[in-house]
């Protein structure tokens, strides 16, 4: 940590949330090593990134010069040893066990012995995770709500084994992030948010499989009756459907409760390729922009 304040934080896994978590960190004065193994989705992220600054500079956050001195803090690298000298590294891969605890596993022998291992799960098991590295004091999840640099909390689940002074560390990042942790007293399947959202998905897919109502008219219900800000199928859209898959697959698992079963349709639209607005089509079409 800087005499300012700022940290140097690792992204491993530069999607969507990831590359958000970029861009937040960035723009909140951190200097930030934004790692993936495919380089086309470091171009991808890079044009999201400076997409979002231009965003912020047109609503007058900052200006272009900032903006640009924003982007400069960021190493982007397809090489995990480049993480070796953040203080913090925030995993965001894909939303699956082995996957991530293959990563922590491989973060474990990189990192500073005192860094943390973060990881941005929306619903695995915190402890689970940690149980990767020798270091499960210093494990925490650091859940982000998309897109993380507008969303205005970020969930906090600690494992068993995370230690009170990780979670203050944790706070006090999420903090400097400009935003409000919230830090959950169990690690459970789902954490807060999920349980919450999937269900939403859950009966809107078995709504419209039952022929109750088209979807464009469940979500309309959801946002003008409701009051909702996003029906649930344009939800699943945005977040991506494989990514809502995953999460009821997983919390269904867990639970081993029969409503988490994941609905016929999500599963179709998953294998047929339609995962959302990030292929152009999930629910809904998403036509490219010109």
């Amino acid at each position: 940590m800087d005499s300012n304040g700022a940290h140097t934080v690792g992204v491993l896994g530069v999607g969507t949330m990831g590359a958000g978590i970029v861009q937040l960190a960035a723009q909140t004065g951190h200097q930030v090593v934004a790692c993936d193994l495919s380089v086309d989705a470091l171009e991808k992220a890079q044009l999201y990134v400076r997409d979002g600054l231009s965003r912020f500079v047109g609503r007058d956050a900052f200006s272009e010069k900032e903006a640009e001195e924003h982007y400069d803090r960021i190493h982007w690298t397809v090489n995990l040893e480049d993480m070796a000298g953040v203080e913090a590294a925030i995993e965001a891969i894909v939303e699956k066990v082995r996957p991530k605890k293959e990563v922590f596993a491989a973060l474990d022998e990189i990192l500073p012995s005192g860094a943390l291992l973060l990881t941005n799960t929306s619903s695995i098991s915190i402890t689970d995770l940690a149980s990767a590295t020798g270091r499960p004091d210093k494990v925490c999840g650091t859940h982000f709500f998309t897109p993380p640099p507008v969303r205005e909390a970020v969930e906090v689940p600690r494992g068993l084994l995370t230690s009170d002074e990780t979670v203050e560390k944790v706070k006090a990042l999420i903090t400097s992030f400009g935003k409000l942790p919230v830090v959950l007293k169990k690690d459970v399947p789902g954490f807060v948010g999920n349980r919450f959202l999937m269900p939403m998905l859950i009966e809107a897919a078995r709504l419209l499989e039952e022929g109750v109502a088209s979807k464009e008219e469940i979500d309309l219900l959801v946002k003008k009756g409701i009051g909702f800000p996003i029906g649930p199928f344009e939800l699943g859209d945005f977040i991506g459907l494989d990514v809502g898959l995953d999460v009821i697959s997983y919390v269904h698992e867990e639970l081993g409760d029969p409503y988490y079963a994941p609905p016929r349709l999500l599963k179709e639209l998953v294998r047929a390729g339609r995962l959302g607005r990030k292929t152009g089509g999930g629910f809904y079409e998403y036509p490219e922009e010109s």
